[in-house]
């Protein structure tokens, strides 16, 4: 009887040659690559002197995050309170939540959390935050660290004045119950412009007000020990200003077409492989031109107005592959190309966690073999 937990392929885990054998639409994961893209990351920050804290909403998975953490990553970066529970239960170190925790429910599990993981950060824009935030601490019997949001041109969180920035950070910092951590200072609407020099030049002239902020924390004795930002697009110049200690590197781990065509360093342009698939079965070649596939629009995203999904494997060069129903992709083939029922075919999703959040089960492969099924930990989103 099969395991519904880890779902109807739990059975070729091991198997020689299995990985051909999964049953689709699934997610898949090369471990092979996922581990070579982890290890490039890790050995950019030691030669150019960063750290890497990775970012957990782009896999939520703690096996994940492990391997990031054993390659030398400080932690993870979570976008929600419940992957910050997931990967601090887990024995994740360094778990920072960037967006705030305002409501009372909220609140009061930041206060559980707190005081069973060690190291926790939470980042904060505004006074009113803070003295809820010192109220958690209290409740929780530990410090709290905080770190102050900088708004660097995304238009998200954050405060874009240096004044209130160093009051915040004035205020976290003579509060016995807070532990005054440092800054975040992120902006991502950049990340993947595709021309390298481009993409420099705009991260640099967005990461100055961030340094400006920096020195007046400095000249006002509350130089911020951490100064977290960046990302995968801008990881090899992040550095340049010297004002970031640490990476929040995401997408690099598993790649998406997002990023496909990114120059991504001036002397590597593409560092990072294509380590997340989605399998799909041709379940339809009863016209010509073009096949139907298990997978639509509920297998793989399209939030960014990507149109198509990348096609990696299984299908000859010059295939497209759009999405044309909840369930259901159409493969446009080139002139004379056929492809039949049953055949199987790997495609790169258009933006990485956006596809992986509509899966539980990441399956796991090594060349030929499928060797282990993992679970989409951190998926649930109260």
């Amino acid at each position: 009887m099969i395991d519904v937990s880890r779902g109807p392929n739990e059975q070729l885990i091991g198997r020689p040659g299995s990985s051909h054998e999964i049953g689709t639409p699934a997610l898949v994961l090369d471990l092979d690559i996922l581990d070579a893209n982890i290890a490039s990351l890790a050995a950019h920050a030691t030669a150019h002197g960063y750290t890497v804290r990775a970012v957990a909403k782009i896999h939520k998975s703690v096996e994940i995050a492990r391997r990031q953490v054993a390659a030398g990553s400080l932690g993870v970066c979570c976008a929600t309170l419940r992957e910050a529970e997931v990967m601090a239960d887990a024995g994740i170190p360094g778990v920072v939540l960037f967006t705030q925790v305002v409501t009372q429910p909220k609140l009061a599990r930041l206060a559980e959390l707190n005081g069973r993981a060690e190291g926790l950060l939470v980042c904060t824009d505004s006074a009113d935050n803070v003295a809820a935030l010192e109220a958690v601490a209290r409740a929780s019997g530990r410090p709290l660290g905080v770190l102050v949001d900088v708004e660097v041109g995304g238009g998200r969180t954050g405060t874009a004045d240096p004044t209130v920035a160093v009051a915040l950070a004035r205020q976290i910092a003579d509060c016995d119950a807070l532990r005054y951590a440092g800054v975040q200072g992120y902006v991502g609407n950049h990340q993947n412009t595709v021309d390298y020099d481009e993409r420099r030049a705009r991260s640099h002239e967005l990461l100055r007000p961030l340094v400006e902020i920096v020195g007046q924390l400095t000249d006002a004795d509350l130089a911020p020990a951490i100064v977290s930002g960046g990302g995968t697009g801008t990881h090899d110049f992040d550095h340049e200003l010297a004002v970031l200690t640490e990476v929040q590197g995401g997408t690099y781990a598993l790649m998406d077409v997002n990023y496909r065509d990114v120059v991504l360093r001036r002397d590597d342009p593409h560092p990072f492989g294509a380590a997340l698939a989605v399998r799909a079965t041709v379940i339809s070649a009863a016209q010509p031109g073009f096949v139907v596939a298990d997978a639509g629009i509920k297998e793989l995203d399209c939030i960014f107005g990507i149109e198509h999904p990348g096609v990696l494997r299984g299908a000859p060069a010059g295939a497209v592959y759009s999405l044309v129903g909840d369930d259901m992709g159409r493969l446009d083939l080139p002139a004379g190309a056929r492809l039949a029922v049953g055949a199987v075919i790997e495609l790169q999703p258009p933006h990485c966690y956006q596809t992986l959040a509509m899966y539980r089960l990441i399956h796991c492969v090594r060349g030929d073999d499928l060797v282990d099924i993992w679970t989409v930990d951190a998926l649930d989103q109260w």
